[in-house]
C-alpha cells in the first residue's frame, strides 16, 4: 500500500471499528431488577440503552422518545431566545449568508464552523468521545456515516419541524432530515462543443478521452467514494451501456478486475462485473484526480482551450460559469446515467447545548433561510421550492433526472471492501 493512502484508510478503520453493536435484540424491551420488583412496565429498548445523562437532556429537549406529537413553536422559540446562540458545524459556508438573518429575526447568535463533512464529522466524534458538548447542529453530506454510525450510537438525533412535513418525502424525513439534493454529474465545455462530446459514461474508457477525464479523488473524500460504490452498484445497468455503446455484450473482464475482487471474498464486490470493469478501464486511461470540484469545473470549462477534457463535478457549480471566461454544461443524456444525488442532512447534536435555537435553526434552513442555497443544480428537499427552481433557473425538474441517490446502509457496509478492492485497481 502506497503511504498517501495510510491515513485515509486509518481514518476509514476509525470510523468503522467505532460502530458498537448493543447486547439486547434491537426492539426488545430490557427489564430491571427493579421493574421485576415492583412490578413496572419494561422501558422501551431504545429508552434502555440511554445513558442517565442522555435521558435527562433528551427529555428537557422534548427530542427522541420524547419529542411530543406537537410541536409548541411559540415555547421552542421562547425558550431559544433564553438560550441566546446555537452553533453549527456545516459543510457550507453560506450558513454565514442565513446568521446575521437569523440574529436579526430572533436574536439568537449563530457561531458557526465551516468544516467538510469528513473533517466535521472526526472533530464531532474527538469531541464526543472526550466528553465536550459544544454542537447544536451538524450540517453534513456524509450520509452513511450518520446513518451508520452517528445514529446507531445515540450521537445524533433526527428532528423534523412540523411545518415541513406536508412538502417532503418519507426518505427526506426518516432516518435523518434532508434539507437539499445535490449530485455528482458529468460536464462538458460548451465553447468548444456545440453539444455533449460524450453520450455514454463508456465512452470515458476510450482512447479518444485518454488522459482527458477530470475526478475528484475517492480516498480523499467521503463523497466521490460514495459516488463510485454507488455506480458500483449499479452493474446491469453499466452491463447494458457496455452493450449499446460497443455493440455486443461484456463476457470477458480484465486480469487486473478478476485479482481485485479476489480481495472481497463474500462482499459486494467478490465477482468481476461491468460496473468494476468500467472503473478499473477509466482508471488506466489516464484519468486525473482532482482534490477540487471548482477546479474541475474550471479546468473543464476553460474557454481559452482547444482540446478540453470533460470531468465529474457538482452540479451546483453551474452557478460558477461565467460567458467567455468558463462556460460549461451537464452531459444531461448520458447513459446510463446523469449524475449520483446525494443529501445535506440537518441533524442535532446529542447533549446539545442549545436546543431550542438548534430546533429553531434547522426550521429556518427549510424555510425562508433556505435562500443562500436556493442555486441552480442544488434541489431543495421541499417540493414546492423544487417547483419554483426549476421555473427560476430552467432546470430538469429533479425526478425526471437520471440520477442513482445513495444507499447510505450499502455504502456503510462495504466501505472497507470497496477500499481494498479500489486501491487493487489502482
Amino acid at each position: 500500500m502506497k503511504i498517501k493512502y495510510f491515513l485515509p484508510l486509518v481514518i476509514l478503520i476509525t470510523v468503522i471499528s467505532s460502530c458498537a453493536t448493543p447486547t439486547e435484540k434491537e426492539g426488545e424491551a430490557t427489564i430491571t431488577n427493579q421493574q421485576v420488583e415492583t412490578g413496572e412496565e419494561p422501558e422501551p429498548y431504545e429508552v434502555a440503552r440511554l445513558l442517565p445523562e442522555q435521558k435527562e437532556w433528551l427529555k428537557a429537549a422534548q427530542l427522541g422518545p420524547y419529542a411530543p406529537e406537537v410541536q409548541d413553536w411559540d415555547a421552542i422559540e421562547a425558550a431559544a431566545k433564553e438560550e441566546g446562540q446555537v452553533v453549527i458545524y456545516s459543510v457550507s459556508s453560506r450558513y454565514s449568508e442565513l446568521a446575521e438573518m437569523f440574529q436579526n429575526k430572533y436574536g439568537i447568535e449563530v457561531i458557526g464552523y465551516d468544516l467538510a463533512s469528513d473533517t466535521q464529522m472526526e472533530k464531532y466524534r474527538r469531541e464526543y468521545k472526550a466528553g465536550v458538548f459544544q454542537a447544536d447542529v451538524l450540517f453534513n453530506n456524509e450520509q452513511p456515516s450518520l446513518v451508520g454510525e452517528f445514529l446507531p450510537q445515540n450521537m445524533v438525533w433526527n428532528f423534523v419541524p412540523d411545518s415541513v412535513v406536508p412538502y417532503l418525502e418519507p426518505n427526506e424525513m426518516e432516518p435523518l432530515l434532508v434539507q437539499r439534493w445535490s449530485s455528482r454529474i458529468l460536464i462538458y465545455n460548451t465553447a468548444v462543443y456545440d453539444e455533449p462530446p460524450i453520450s455514454n459514461i463508456w465512452d470515458l474508457t476510450t482512447e479518444e478521452w485518454r488522459g482527458r477525464v477530470l475526478m475528484p479523488d475517492p480516498i480523499s473524500g467521503g463523497v466521490q467514494a460514495s459516488v463510485i460504490q454507488t455506480i458500483l452498484q449499479h452493474p446491469d445497468e453499466m452491463a447494458a451501456a457496455y452493450e449499446l455503446k460497443f455493440g455486443e455484450p461484456l463476457t470477458e473482464y480484465s486480469e487486473a478486475v478478476i485479482e481485485a475482487v479476489e480481495s472481497d471474498p463474500g462482499g459486494p464486490y467478490s465477482q468481476p462485473n461491468a460496473a468494476i470493469e468500467w472503473l478499473y478501464r477509466l482508471i488506466q486511461n489516464g484519468l486525473i484526480f482532482e482534490e477540487s470540484t471548482s477546479k474541475i469545473a474550471e479546468s473543464v470549462g476553460d474557454v481559452t482551450q482547444e482540446n478540453p477534457p470533460v470531468g465529474f463535478t457538482t452540479f451546483s457549480k453551474i452557478r460558477d460559469t461565467k460567458p467567455g471566461v468558463y462556460e460549461w454544461e451537464p452531459v444531461y443524456n448520458c447513459e446510463p446515467v446523469f449524475g449520483v444525488a446525494y443529501p445535506t442532512i440537518l441533524v442535532i447534536a446529542d447533549r446539545a447545548p442549545h436546543p431550542n435555537a438548534a430546533k429553531l435553526l434547522i426550521r429556518e434552513m427549510l424555510e425562508e433561510g433556505y435562500e443562500p442555497w436556493n442555486v441552480p443544480g442544488d434541489y431543495a428537499s421541499r417540493s414546492d421550492f423544487v417547483t419554483k427552481q426549476v421555473s427560476e433557473f430552467g432546470i430538469p425538474p429533479f425526478d425526471e433526472l437520471k440520477l442513482w441517490q445513495f444507499d447510505p446502509n450499502f455504502i456503510y457496509d462495504s466501505r472497507y471492501s470497496f477500499l481494498a478492492v479500489y486501491l487493487q485497481l489502482k
